[in-house]
Formats: structure tokens, C-alpha cells, sequence
């Protein structure tokens, strides 16, 4: 039996992946206001904790889409039974 791997950080990571565009805009953003996105990150979660409704409330308009997790699904190939014309193959 193999031991658990443990994390050596003592707070867990945290993967996001914005679009490209999108981080470079945010940035430039924080970078022209002397922040970084880091602490950008965790003020907004210390602002979600602090006023959970206000702070959802300031970010509705600008909320993402639902992306589908996971990996995608199979692509579904022609069926065995024929070919793409839908002729059945001959034995």
C-alpha cells in the first residue's frame, strides 16, 4: 500500500484559469494600481467573508458563465453497424 501524499503548503492551492485576455487586462490593472494578483485573489475572498451578499451582490453582473467540468466527453464514432452513407458493410 502506497502512503498518502501529503502537501507540504500549509494552505491549500487554489487553480483558477481565466481567459488569457482577461488575466493580462486584470494585470495591468492591478499592476498600474502597485497590486498583485495574489493579494488581489485573497481580498476578494477576505471582502466574500466579510459581507457575503454585498460582495456577491457588487459581482453579479460580472459573473462568469457555468463552464462544464471534467474532462469532455468521447466524440461518438460512425456506428459498426454501417458507414457514413449509412450502408451496412458487407461480410
Amino acid at each position: 500500500m502506497t502512503p498518502q501524499r501529503r502537501d507540504r503548503h500549509r494552505d491549500p492551492g487554489l487553480t483558477v484559469r481565466p481567459d488569457a485576455a482577461l488575466k493580462e487586462q486584470a494585470t495591468q490593472a492591478l499592476s498600474a494600481r502597485n497590486q498583485e494578483m495574489q493579494g488581489f485573489v485573497v481580498a476578494c475572498l477576505n471582502a466574500l467573508v466579510a459581507d457575503p451578499d454585498g460582495f456577491l451582490e457588487r459581482l453579479e453582473e460580472h459573473w462568469p458563465a457555468d463552464k462544464p467540468r471534467g474532462r469532455p466527453r468521447k466524440a461518438t464514432s460512425p456506428s459498426a453497424d454501417g458507414d457514413e452513407t449509412g450502408d451496412v458493410p458487407a461480410n
